[in-house]
């Protein structure tokens, strides 16, 4: 995940996210096993925002201002781009 540490392009250094504070907030009740998607379709997700314009620092969505790394895992958020997730065309096997 160290590629994903670079801050934001609109944020000063001081709010750079590093693996510490993802894993301890990936650790927390609200990302408990249930609530999570399976790691290949976390890791499709990662793939698809990698490749989306909104995507900024290696962390965070420019429409929402979520950290995807770490929003990307639960099975309630989708993507907010206009005109229709990015993330629904994955498919889950």
């Amino acid at each position: 995940m160290a590629e994903h540490n670079r801050p934001c392009v609109g944020c000063s250094e001081e709010f750079a996210v590093n693996d510490k504070q993802m894993q301890r907030l990936l650790q927390s009740a609200a990302f408990a096993s249930e609530l999570r998607v399976s790691e290949q379709e976390y890791e499709q997700r990662i793939e698809v925002c990698n490749a989306c314009p909104k995507f900024q620092g290696g962390t965070t969505c420019m429409l929402c201002g979520c950290l995807i790394p770490v929003i990307a895992h639960l099975k309630s958020k989708n993507c907010p781009y206009p005109g229709g997730s990015r993330w629904a065309a994955i498919e889950v096997k």
